[in-house]
């Protein structure tokens, strides 16, 4: 199919995160998901295209068969059992796949694993969640709802000392008593809302970890894998860093890297209409261009070797001869075409290559999964890989699945809206010019009488179609009557003074409740704050498929 027409057929879609508590958006729902794994999985056999000399069918062959049988050992290696994944067969089945940072995050992004685990028991699947180790460490903490009811606030409790960024993959615990106490910590601060939190029961499992392995990113999955697996879930773990060690993956990299020049277009390209189509003038959002610096071409890969304080930029310099990787400057792979795959294998050994955001679901989405699972977020960023799998691989791309939900904490929180509010407030202007309306007559009879007078003398003086000259003769007594009922109205206004100050209590204390449920009721923290109840009733809804409906 000509790239043409297949962008033709991409949609542009705007998701809005759920607001009601215990809301789940999933487009389109999970039978129907199930069912595009299926289609996907036939497309995709069927595309005569070749990556790296490979038909696509082979080489997702041979990525499926290498990530499962690495997130086997890895996830027992985390979870301490010995899973009895050999019996699924690695091409057969259906893949769901979803992926994300191992950092503490909300329910919304942690229902993308349920959902995923749901939809593989349904159809005797596998689910497989990637570990997106390749970005950089946020803060070591997370926010904890403080203070009172109607003055809350958020506070940080950290799990590790703070330091400057770097991947993930490279993150060791720094301050083990710290580690140590954090559950404590959460669970004192926790006590004064009356909720007892899951961390409760979540980090000894990542306490455990870290007594035999430093590894942050170890301990905080194993904490959150355990738990899925208390909730009747779980899947297949991988770090980003395992799948980029394998020898599919770095066949995909070197056709990329076969067509550098070609490529680098096509993302630049889409990249923009993006921004085109979204109305978006920051030329750094959602993600920069690939830029050319002489002759060598950015990839949208990072790079950098163990000690390493940040990741670095790669450039692609290549002529018939030579294929040149370049970062910071410096050369760190030059080989002839014949041999760029071995020089890659070597290259993973002394350093790191790793994807970026587009390549990372590039890859998954073409070369591994059944069915990739999206946030929000991800999804809105996946249309264009959508053009990418479609201008620069020149097929259909395959569906995906968006899912995300919204837990609010059980706090009693105020009953108030922002619809409330902007009433409020639109009442309170209205009374500036119109206090006579909320004032009886006994109270302001005459002055209303002398408003009805004014506003008929001001529609009877029209003046609309008079000559100029008679326009300007009559100027003075518009002026004069339009300041006698600027006057009446000021009168107006003073009379209703007090239901004015009444009103004015009102909001005031209206806009100081909807300040507290935005911290309230936020959908932003942490799973590890919600009671088990919680988390277990949102995973029970998402590993039944046929309960949750678009």
């Amino acid at each position: 199919m000509s790239a043409s027409r297949t962008l033709a057929t991409l949609e542009t879609r705007r998701y809005q995160a759920p607001q009601q508590n215990g809301e789940v958006l999933a487009v389109p729902d999970l039978p129907t998901a199930i069912q595009n794994a299926k289609q996907n999985a036939e497309q995709l056999a069927a595309e005569k295209i070749e990556i790296g000399s490979f038909p696509l069918s082979e080489l997702r062959k041979q990525a499926r068969s290498q990530v499962i049988t690495k997130a086997v050992e890895w996830t027992n290696s985390i979870i301490g059992q010995n899973l009895a994944c050999a019996e699924c067969s690695h091409h057969a089945s259906l893949l769901f796949v979803t992926g994300h940072q191992p950092q503490l995050a909300h329910p919304g992004v942690w229902a993308k694993n349920f959902a995923a685990a749901g939809m593989a028991q349904s159809s005797q699947g596998i689910g497989l969640n990637i570990i997106v180790d390749n970005d950089t460490v946020g803060k070591q903490s997370i926010r904890v709802p403080d203070g009172s009811r109607r003055e809350p606030k958020n506070i940080d409790v950290s799990f590790d000392s703070e330091l400057s960024q770097q991947p993930w993959e490279e993150l060791q615990i720094r301050a083990p008593e710290v580690f140590r106490s954090f559950a404590e910590h959460v669970k004192k601060q926790m006590s004064q809302w009356g909720i007892d939190p899951l961390v409760s029961q979540m980090w000894p499992d990542a306490v455990a970890s870290s007594q035999n392995n430093t590894s942050m990113v170890a301990a905080l999955s194993a904490a959150r894998m355990q738990q899925e697996r208390r909730c009747g879930g779980g899947n297949l773990e991988i770090p980003l860093s395992e799948i980029c060690k394998t020898d599919a993956f770095l066949i995909f990299v070197a056709h990329l890297l076969f067509n550098t020049e070609r490529f680098h277009a096509s993302y630049n390209s889409n990249v923009e209409a993006y921004r085109r189509e979204n109305g978006i003038r920051n030329d750094r959002h959602p993600v920069p261009n690939l830029e050319q610096s002489g002759d060598a071409f950015e990839m949208p890969f990072w790079f950098w070797r163990e000690g390493d304080s940040e990741r670095g930029r790669v450039f692609v310099s290549r002529t018939e001869e030579t294929i040149k990787l370049l970062c910071r400057g410096e050369v760190i792979l030059s080989a002839t075409p014949q041999k760029l795959l071995a020089e890659l294998k070597s290259l993973q050994v002394t350093g790191k290559l790793r994807t970026r955001a587009l390549t990372t679901t590039l890859f998954a989405r073409l070369c591994l999964a059944d069915l990739f699972v999206h946030g929000i977020g991800g999804a809105k960023y996946d249309e264009m890989t959508d053009r990418l799998i479609a201008d620069f691989f020149g097929i259909v791309p395959p569906h995906f699945l968006v899912l995300s939900a919204t837990l609010h904490l059980p706090v009693d929180s105020f009953d108030v809206t922002e619809d409330e509010v902007r009433e409020l407030k639109a009442k309170l202007r209205d009374y500036q010019f119109n206090a006579d309306r909320y004032l009886t007559d006994d109270l302001a009879g005459s002055l209303k009488t002398k408003k009805n007078e004014l506003i008929r003398e001001h529609w009877n003086a029209q003046t609309t179609n008079l000559p100029k000259r008679e326009r300007v003769k009559n100027r003075f007594q518009n002026r004069n009557r339009h300041r006698k009922l600027n006057a009446v109205n000021d009168s107006l206004f003073e009379l209703a003074k007090p239901q004015v100050d009444s009103l004015k209590r009102t909001l005031a204390e209206k806009e100081l409740q909807l300040k507290a449920n935005s911290v309230l009721r936020s959908r932003e923290y942490s799973s590890v704050l919600f009671p088990v109840e919680s988390i277990n009733s949102l995973a029970s809804e998402l590993l039944e498929p046929a309960q949750v409906q678009a």
